[in-house]
């Protein structure tokens, strides 16, 4: 009587826990898989610019040749074809990359001081890690 119950309790610790396991997993792709599936999609595909939205710009002749830029060997002018991203900002990264070298990450810009999550986020969109 004593092991039957120790082996239904056991069951239902098991099943309770690979309930637990299951919920954990879907809240893990739920809040962190369309970001890395969109950023490995964008930087793997470079063919299929309908995909990305631009910002309208009359200036612009031909984004879908211009986009993604790479961010450790862009031009001033290059990274200014970003959205929101003007003058100052491409000589701060410019200036950034030749103090301290190629930039390994995304998040490694947030040290640059006058460059946000916002800005590194649009970065993200437009660009890559070369």
């Amino acid at each position: 009587m004593n092991e039957e119950k120790i082996s239904k309790n056991l069951l239902i610790f098991i099943f309770v826990g690979c309930l637990v396991l299951m919920i954990l997993i879907a809240v893990f792709f739920v809040f962190y898989s369309p970001k890395t599936i969109s950023s490995i999609s964008f930087e793997e595909n470079n063919s299929e610019p309908e995909e990305i939205s631009y910002s309208s710009n009359e200036n612009c002749s031909d984004n879908s040749s211009t986009f993604p830029i790479a961010i450790n060997t862009a031009t001033n002018e290059e990274l200014q074809l970003i959205p929101n991203v003007g003058p100052s900002t491409a000589k701060l990264i410019i200036d950034y990359r030749n103090e301290y070298g190629t930039i390994v990450s995304f998040s490694e810009l947030l040290s640059i001081d006058g460059i946000g999550e916002k800005t590194v986020e649009i970065l993200k969109e437009y660009c890559i890690i070369n």
